[in-house]
């Protein structure tokens, strides 16, 4: 098996333009896959030596700019994020352990595309958008629309997402829940990340809900989320999205759980998640 290290964007284009080529970002999700012999490519294009791939910064005073190969360990410290999306900075610390967490990039997080990861969810909920490079250009795919299903995202084979940008929207309320009967280090049986900002009245403007590890990729609960809008939210009303979010879930059976237990599981952590969001 091949092994480059290119040291710019064009330079990593340039190799994944050959056939059977992986781009590496940290490589926790891919050395597992190697391991299990999963893939099997002649070709690994490494990406930690592209600056231009890497770092957390401010892209107007409205929008954070985290570059592709930015650890969730960079997540986890950053000021930055501390400050303008702590619900990205507190899933990051529960993804793994130190050791998976100290390499894992965020770009990782979205291309490898695995439904029970925490940050997907959590993105999808911040509305989120990934900068895609490739040989017929620039692109920019919101994460709602980048997930396509089991390990399937919008991009390409030949292209590389570079940078991942997050809305800083004023007075915004979030909160993400992972429940884990097993080890907290296991992928979440559910995970549930909301998004919302409320009037002085605390009538709910706006809100999104993301749900993990119960369908084949990330999914937005629209419904559920429609239902609060509008609103100054009641236990009913509380309770409706609940079930909303329930009904719009495709679980499947493993061991993590059967899918009528994940669909209840749902119910219940979407519930608890938005009166915790709710209460601040």
């Amino acid at each position: 098996m091949l092994i480059s290290s290119p040291t710019s964007v064009e330079g990593a284009l340039e190799e994944l333009g050959n056939e059977n080529t992986l781009a590496v970002g940290g490589g926790t999700s891919i050395a597992l896959m190697l391991k299990n012999r999963l893939i099997e490519p002649d070709r690994l294009v490494l990406l930690n030596k592209v600056p231009t791939l890497s770092g957390i910064d401010e892209r107007t005073s409205a929008t954070v700019r985290i570059g592709a190969t930015s650890t969730l360990l960079e997540l986890m410290h950053s000021p930055l994020v501390n400050a303008a999306l702590p619900m990205l900075s507190f899933a990051s610390s529960r993804v793994g352990n130190p050791r998976v967490r100290s390499v894992a990039t965020i770009g990782g997080a979205i291309i490898h595309g695995d439904p029970r990861q925490d940050l997907p969810p959590v993105l999808l909920s911040l509305g989120a958008t990934a900068h895609i490079v490739g040989p017929s250009g620039e692109r920019d795919v919101p994460l709602s629309e980048f997930f396509l299903g089991f390990m399937e995202s919008a991009a390409g084979e030949d292209e590389l997402v570079t940078e991942v940008t997050v809305p800083r929207v004023a007075g915004q309320r979030t909160h993400y829940t992972r429940f884990t009967p097993g080890s907290e280090d296991d992928y979440p049986t559910v995970g549930v990340a909301i998004a919302m900002t409320l009037d002085s009245e605390g009538t709910v403007r706006d809100a999104r809900i993301a749900l993990g590890g119960v369908d084949s990729t990330a999914i937005l609960a629209t419904e559920a989320a429609a239902l609060l809008v509008g609103h100054r939210p009641s236990d009913e009303l509380i309770a409706a999205a609940g079930q909303s979010a329930a009904e719009g879930a495709n679980p499947s059976d493993d061991q993590r759980g059967s899918e009528s237990y994940k669909r209840a599981m749902v119910d219940v952590w979407t519930r608890r998640t938005i009166s915790a969001c709710l209460a601040g």
